[in-house]
Protein backbone atom coordinates (compact mmCIF):
# COMPACT_ATOMS: atom_id res chain seq x y z
CA UNK A 1 0.00 0.00 0.00
CA UNK A 2 1.35 3.51 -0.96
CA UNK A 3 1.99 6.50 1.16
CA UNK A 4 -0.67 9.28 0.95
CA UNK A 5 0.45 12.34 0.47
CA UNK A 6 -1.26 16.42 0.59
CA UNK A 7 -0.14 19.48 -0.07
CA UNK A 8 -2.44 22.30 2.03
CA UNK A 9 -3.60 25.31 0.09
CA UNK A 10 -5.15 28.02 2.37
CA UNK A 11 -7.38 29.94 -0.25
CA UNK A 12 -9.09 33.43 1.92
CA UNK A 13 -11.66 35.09 0.72
CA UNK A 14 -13.08 38.60 2.59
CA UNK A 15 -16.50 39.47 3.23
CA UNK A 16 -17.78 42.39 2.78
CA UNK A 17 -18.69 42.46 6.66
CA UNK A 18 -14.90 42.06 8.25
CA UNK A 19 -15.08 38.41 8.27
CA UNK A 20 -12.79 36.48 6.12
CA UNK A 21 -13.40 32.29 5.01
CA UNK A 22 -10.45 30.40 4.92
CA UNK A 23 -10.52 27.45 2.50
CA UNK A 24 -8.57 24.61 3.66
CA UNK A 25 -7.55 22.94 0.57
CA UNK A 26 -5.93 19.53 -0.10
CA UNK A 27 -3.76 18.47 -3.29
CA UNK A 28 -3.52 14.89 -3.54
CA UNK A 29 0.00 13.69 -4.42
CA UNK A 30 0.98 12.00 -6.40
CA UNK A 31 -2.60 11.23 -8.00
CA UNK A 32 -3.25 14.71 -8.21
CA UNK A 33 -6.48 16.38 -7.90
CA UNK A 34 -7.92 19.43 -5.29
CA UNK A 35 -10.13 18.84 -2.47
CA UNK A 36 -11.41 21.19 0.08
CA UNK A 37 -11.17 19.87 3.71
CA UNK A 38 -12.80 22.59 5.17
CA UNK A 39 -13.73 26.18 5.39
CA UNK A 40 -14.11 28.20 7.70
CA UNK A 41 -15.67 31.90 8.55
CA UNK A 42 -13.32 33.74 10.51
CA UNK A 43 -12.78 37.16 12.38
CA UNK A 44 -8.79 37.57 13.51
CA UNK A 45 -8.83 34.20 15.06
CA UNK A 46 -7.44 30.62 15.08
CA UNK A 47 -9.54 28.53 16.32
CA UNK A 48 -10.81 26.86 13.12
CA UNK A 49 -7.21 24.78 13.37
CA UNK A 50 -8.14 22.35 15.28
CA UNK A 51 -11.27 21.40 13.43
CA UNK A 52 -8.80 21.19 10.38
CA UNK A 53 -6.78 18.16 11.92
CA UNK A 54 -9.42 16.42 12.79
CA UNK A 55 -11.45 16.17 10.13
CA UNK A 56 -7.89 15.11 8.67
CA UNK A 57 -7.75 12.96 11.48
CA UNK A 58 -10.72 11.18 10.95
CA UNK A 59 -10.48 10.41 7.05
CA UNK A 60 -8.57 10.95 4.24
CA UNK A 61 -9.82 14.01 2.62
CA UNK A 62 -10.49 12.51 -0.89
CA UNK A 63 -12.77 9.83 0.78
CA UNK A 64 -15.04 13.34 1.78
CA UNK A 65 -15.05 14.43 -1.39
CA UNK A 66 -14.20 13.90 -5.03
CA UNK A 67 -10.65 15.31 -5.97
CA UNK A 68 -11.34 18.22 -8.76
CA UNK A 69 -8.62 19.32 -11.47
CA UNK A 70 -8.04 22.53 -10.04
CA UNK A 71 -8.24 24.78 -6.79
CA UNK A 72 -11.33 27.17 -8.28
CA UNK A 73 -13.45 24.03 -8.88
CA UNK A 74 -13.10 22.43 -5.62
CA UNK A 75 -13.96 25.66 -4.27
CA UNK A 76 -16.72 26.23 -6.27
CA UNK A 77 -18.01 22.55 -5.45
CA UNK A 78 -17.95 22.97 -1.72
CA UNK A 79 -19.73 26.12 -1.80
CA UNK A 80 -22.58 23.97 -3.91
CA UNK A 81 -22.52 21.41 -1.19
CA UNK A 82 -22.59 23.11 1.75
CA UNK A 83 -24.15 26.18 0.59
CA UNK A 84 -21.62 28.81 1.17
Amino acid sequence: MGVSLYLRHDVYERMGDGDVIVYRCLELIPGGGFVVQSADRVRGGEGHERQFLELMSESAPEERSEPCASLVEAISKFRGEFGI
